[in-house]
């Protein structure tokens, strides 16, 4: 099989297999995320072994499906707030937990335990929110009765727009790098496809609902901050000195070489939705 034709069957099945659990129910949504979000976490600490760190992966592995749990709970409005309150003490059991550990460098290897989890689980339990949480939609304009995929769909169809934009642009004209010394093939040219692209989805997906300057917006948060998480996961793996992340996904690497945007943009997205909701119960 040619590794063209290689990529385009995992793509489409990548495709088909999210936006399936993202429009079936918050259940399958969660069990999604749960498993990409574990699956990155643990391609994360693959990595950092290979530079040397020895992450207690176990042990964070479970913390990490104990916080994701948590934030889902809470985003399916089955939880109270004070549930969260335990995120902290469990990223603290992984660093107590070194203290137990004969190791040349504890430091490192909780604070990449740790980091992982910042880095990869908790991003991903917030897309938890874009598909339940009816505050967000208020703001949009969105009709839902509790649960409506309609923010979660066009997020990631603007993502892809992004990276496809970016990917085009920049094979075709591309000539001034946007960060050479981290990810010499991205450039401006690129940068400034993938964005009027991700915009332009966004105005398609504000025809739904009329809200198009929130979609704008959102889509301009995705360029930004996907570019900057595509960005840092080319500089992890430029440090640990591979090409990808993993091999979970043939064609295309792995987990986090297709999140790597999703890891950044996804909580200032739902940030900006909440500044969003805020701003409407005040006025």
């Amino acid at each position: 099989m040619s590794e063209l034709l290689k990529r385009l069957i995992t793509g489409v099945l990548f495709v088909v297999v999210l936006l399936l659990a993202i429009t079936t129910n918050k259940y399958t949504l969660a069990g999604l995320f749960y498993i990409v979000s574990m699956a990155g976490l643990y391609e994360f600490f693959i990595l950092m072994e290979r530079v040397g760190f020895k992450p207690k992966k176990s042990v964070a592995m479970i913390v990490g499906t104990i916080i994701y749990g948590l934030i889902a709970m809470y985003s399916f409005g089955e939880s109270n707030f004070a549930y969260l309150l335990f995120i902290f003490p469990l990223l603290v059991t992984l660093v107590a937990l070194e203290l137990f550990r004969k190791s040349e460098s504890p430091v490192t290897n909780f604070a990449f335990s740790v980091m992982g989890i910042l880095y990869v689980v908790i991003p991903l339990s917030t897309l938890n929110f874009f598909a339940y949480d009816k505050t967000f939609y208020s703001g949009m304009d969105i009709n839902t009765n509790n649960y409506s995929s309609l923010l979660l769909v066009g997020f990631f169809v603007i993502q892809w727009a992004n990276d496809s934009g970016a990917y085009l642009v920049g094979s075709m004209i591309g000539k001034h790098k946007l960060f050479e010394r981290i990810s010499p093939n991205k450039t401006w040219e690129g940068f400034y496809g993938g964005a009027i692209l991700a915009v332009i989805t966004g105005l398609i997906f504000g025809m739904f609902d009329g809200s198009t300057i929130h979609w704008i917006i959102v889509a301009l948060i995705i360029v930004i901050f996907g570019t900057l998480g595509d960005l840092t996961e080319s500089q992890i793996k430029r440090s640990c000195g591979v090409k990808d992340s993993g091999n979970l996904l043939p064609g295309h690497g792995g987990i986090l070489d297709r999140f790597d945007g999703v890891l950044f943009s996804a909580p200032f997205v739902l940030a900006y939705l909440q500044l969003v909701y805020l701003q409407l119960i005040n006025n």
